[in-house]
């Protein structure tokens, strides 16, 4: 649904196991090196906990991917708490027997296959998925199992994988002899907000999309909301991502994700860390988030046009691009709230109004002046290249903003770039401003003086002309 809009391959957040998707945090990775180690130091038993939606069978899909080579490997994953043996469900794991067979005759197979697999040099991995369900007897069962290796060279290994509650029960009294031959055990624990926000920004790139979608602030909250828990993560920004679909917005704020949060939460379907108490924002980081949300749409509104831009970059554009007389609405209120000194809110009017062919060029002159006012120079050089890309002459105006791209440059200490930006003003415009005095001194890579780098002053200042200029033209 959300797909093409987002301009990704597949759904990033689905809940089925996918290894495609593992992301190797510090939690998962670990994890990953513990089960290795289990599986080539011939551990009898492995043991990997965590809590429900922490990534657990992935992992393991994973370990058997890359390690399949090595062994004959067979998988448990409908253990329940009615089961009154396993060796049954062994075999049928390893496509052997039948579930309808006794204990007596599964028992012999099960020996006949590990001594034809030890005879051909194979390894047999057995892993045996929420593992909780097992219970002391036929926890026993496996352990009695394992018995049938050959002496100083173990045949069969064995992977418990399940919830906490299979630590708790390793730790009984009547279970030490089992709990004695555990060579390895792992714990996976749930995200911290950096391996969040990894994971989050690693599954969008798989499904296609590399720059974000989720501010920094909602992925932050999305990370608070779900308590680090991988498939919590997966529900809430499927969700967001339906909710931004809908409302058709490029970028996902706080809010979308607050009220996603709460839509899904109601009734303790999924169940969230307290809504309420986590999605409210300081001032401070409201202005954070406006700012970001500015400087995306105005990095989607500089992509390179024409053939340079692919389909999907295009796709956006043309779906976020708002009618001729939104755009120029937009572009006016980008105009007054400049003027009154909220750069950051400007920004926003701007990048929009920028997505209208017919305003491109006055308007990522202006997002331009007010990432240079942000201090944000890279991204104000990124603005008016756009500019110049939408308006290729040599009219006073163009010439305006590729000095006003120049200077930026230089200020930035993109030297060699600047030189080339005065060179073209010089040829185009020989005595315009003082171009040539820049040309003769960058020449000799002399650095720009303080009230040079600053671009701001008094009404005379580039900035102030440019505003004329194209405050002027609108």
């Amino acid at each position: 649904m959300y797909e093409t809009f987002y301009h990704l391959n597949t759904k990033p957040f689905t809940l089925a196991p996918n290894p495609d998707f593992l992301y190797r945090g510090d939690t998962h990775r670990l994890a990953m090196a513990t089960l290795e180690y289990g599986l080539l130091n011939e551990a009898g038993f492995v043991v990997l906990t965590g809590m429900p939606g922490m990534g657990k069978t992935t992992l393991l899909q994973q370990l058997l991917a890359e390690h399949q080579h090595r062994f004959t490997t067979g998988l448990i994953t409908n253990t329940h708490s009615g089961m009154d043996t396993l060796l049954p469900w062994i075999l049928l794991a390893f496509g052997l027997g039948g579930a309808q067979q006794d204990k007596l005759q599964a028992f012999h197979e099960f020996e006949q296959f590990l001594a034809k697999e030890f005879i051909a040099r194979r390894r047999v991995l057995l892993i045996v998925d929420e593992a909780q369900n097992l219970g002391a007897n036929l926890l026993e069962e496996l352990r009695l199992l394992s018995n049938l290796n050959k002496d100083k060279a173990p045949i069969l290994q064995i992977i418990l994988s399940g919830q906490p509650d299979l630590r708790q029960l390793l730790q009984r009294k009547d279970l030490t002899q089992f709990a004695q031959r555990v060579m390895v055990d792992y714990s996976l624990e749930p995200f911290k907000e950096e391996d969040s926000l990894g994971y989050i920004a690693h599954r969008l790139r798989v499904a296609g999309r590399e720059e974000p979608i989720f501010t920094h602030h909602a992925t932050r909250m999305i990370h608070r909301l779900t308590g680090g828990i991988p498939r919590l993560i997966n529900q809430l920004c499927d969700t967001a991502l339906t909710y931004g679909y809908a409302e058709q917005a490029p970028y996902l704020p706080t809010t979308i994700v607050a009220q996603a949060a709460k839509d899904r939460s109601k009734g303790g379907i999924l169940p969230l860390t307290d809504t309420d108490e986590l999605t409210a924002m300081t001032p401070e980081e409201e202005t954070a988030e406006r700012t970001q949300l500015a400087s995306l749409a105005a990095r989607t509104a500089s992509a390179p046009s024409g053939s340079e831009r692919s389909a999907h970059t295009a796709q956006a554009t043309t779906t976020v691009r708002p009618p001729g007389r939104d755009a120029q609405e937009a572009y006016e209120r980008g105009l007054a709230l400049k003027k009154a000194g909220k750069h950051t809110d400007a920004l926003q009017q701007f990048s929009l109004a920028a997505l209208d062919a017919s305003l491109t060029f006055k308007a990522m002159a202006q997002v331009g002046i007010c990432l240079k006012s942000l201090g944000q120079s890279e991204d104000a050089a990124t603005a008016f290249r756009k500019a110049l890309q939408a308006q290729r002459s040599t009219s006073v105006d163009t010439i305006q903003v590729r000095y006003l791209l120049a200077r930026t440059l230089e200020s930035s200490g993109h030297i060699d770039d600047a030189l080339e930006q005065y060179r073209w003003i010089g040829r185009n415009e020989p005595d315009f401003k003082d171009v040539a005095e820049r040309m003769e001194r960058l020449g000799g890579r002399r650095a720009p003086s303080s009230r040079e780098d600053t671009g701001t002053g008094d009404g005379s200042s580039w900035v102030a002309q440019l505003q004329r200029i194209l405050g002027a033209s609108k």
